[in-house]
């Protein structure tokens, strides 16, 4: 792997190998003013309607201060400075193309963390109206009803100016006595919504996110011990939940067990975890849409009747901004690059009937470091024949070794006449690593005690 750099990418961290831009103390050019700081998410200055072209003018300034500021402007506005940074992108300048696409880098990793948008306004609208905006909009599948009861059409009075995903369909479920799960087969993105009582779960949201909480237990035990001629009482609670995410949200690893930020009972009082932070990751399957969880916690006192919030940390790895590399002749030894991807196809065997074994050697300029499995996560691999029908992946297995990350794959043909003609290679052009935060307000806590 000579030349090739193998680092850690993050989302708060930056990525390896691309120019820090940190701001330093100095005076500006008297040559021209400065832009006058924003607070972060502001909007440009009423009446100047050229503020942020002159701040990406600024990019590329003589004075380093002054490029700084500009930089550090722009990444304050956020999405409103999208169509000039987009046109920066391909300016004449390398220093003014360099900060642009790292500034739009940083836009999308933003985007990543998002809840599905959308906007949709009606009176008496029917349900599956407003669901078919809600997917259409946010890029999310929603099946309405199936095999195990059918979905309730009640027609509601919509409102959502600027409305997300999954508060929406908590509040059109609500509305029309529907409630919400994944869909059965993994290999259907989706949920579905059909007829029953959505439940009074305490629920929270964090951007594509949403967790609900399924039960919260205490117990009390009491072992006596004849032979000691002591007892020994316990009493133990833990909380249940239920963690489900956007099926447009590329999760490709995540924390094993959300850590505890903090709870505050009704009474006052601060409950403690019993249980350590864990740090190991685990990979998230490629038809997963939910986990649960469990959270054991020191028991509140009975008099406590809910904890006012609970608020948790998750740690979570995810994908975007996905791209294809398409290669047409596979029979090829050399190399193929696009972005930081350098892919080589190593061998193409047909075997018994419409068998097609392909192994591939790919190689990436910045690397994820731990756990080191996400890189096969986050990439999916298409072969197709001459008519361009996809062959079925049978199956996979990945290694890494001295010279990168190797990929063998394993492809029936749907056809006696399946060829293999083409090779899709997709793969993110970010990655991001970041803590969410969740939390839950007001909720029930089990209070009797043992007679």
């Amino acid at each position: 792997m000579q030349g090739r750099i193998f680092a850690f990418i993050g989302l708060t961290l930056g990525v390896a190998g691309a120019i820090s831009f940190v701001a330093t103390g100095g005076p500006l050019s008297a040559a021209e003013p400065a832009a006058a700081s924003l607070p972060t998410g502001s909007s440009p200055p009423a009446g100047a309607p050229h503020f942020v072209a002159s701040l990406v003018r600024d990019l590329g300034h003589d004075d380093y201060h002054r490029r700084i500021r500009a930089d550090e402007q722009l990444a304050k506005l956020g999405p409103t400075a999208r169509a000039e940074l987009e046109a920066a992108a391909k300016d004449p300048s390398p220093e003014v193309r360099l900060r642009a696409k790292e500034l739009l880098r940083q836009l999308k990793i933003d985007d990543l963390w998002q809840a599905g948008k959308f906007e949709y306004s009606a009176e008496s609208a029917a349900a599956t109206a407003v669901l078919e905006a809600v997917s259409k909009q946010t890029g999310n599948h929603v099946l309405l009803g199936d095999q195990y009861g059918n979905f309730d059409d009640k027609p509601i009075t919509a409102g959502y100016a600027n409305g997300e995903f999954w508060p929406a369909l908590d509040d059109i479920c609500r509305r029309t006595g529907n409630r919400l799960r994944p869909h059965f087969d993994p290999r259907e993105p989706g949920l579905v919504l059909s007829a029953g009582k959505p439940g009074r779960y305490p629920t929270a949201y964090s951007g594509p996110i949403r967790a609900q909480i399924l039960s919260a237990r205490r117990a009390f035990s009491e072992e006596l011990d004849y032979e000691a001629d002591r007892s020994e009482k316990t009493h133990t609670f833990q909380v249940n939940l239920q963690v489900m995410w956007e099926d447009r949200f590329r999760l490709t690893a995540y924390r094993s067990q959300a850590e505890l930020v903090s709870a505050i009972t009704d009474v006052g009082t601060s409950v403690a975890a019993t249980q350590p932070a864990t740090t190991g990751w685990n990979i998230a399957g490629g038809g997963a849409r939910q986990l649960t969880m469990t959270l054991r916690l020191h028991p509140p006192a009975t008099s406590a009747r809910k904890l006012e919030t609970l608020s948790l940390k998750w740690g979570l790895i995810a994908a975007g901004d996905m791209a294809c590399l398409e290669i047409d002749d596979l029979a090829g030894t050399s190399p193929v690059y696009q972005d930081d991807v350098e892919l080589r196809i190593e061998t193409v065997e047909n075997g018994p009937g419409q068998r097609c074994e392909v192994t591939l050697l790919v190689l990436r300029e910045v690397m994820i470091k731990d756990p080191l499995e996400v890189f096969f996560q986050e990439n999916d691999v298409e072969l197709l024949d001459q008519a361009g029908v996809p062959y079925r992946k049978q199956a996979q297995s990945n290694s890494f070794d001295a010279d990168g990350a190797r990929i063998k794959l394993t492809y029936v043909g749907e056809g006696a006449e399946s060829k293999p003609t083409k090779l899709k290679f997709h793969y993110p052009r970010v990655r991001s690593q970041r803590d969410v935060l969740i939390t839950f307000r007001d909720v029930p806590l089990p209070n009797a005690r043992p007679e």
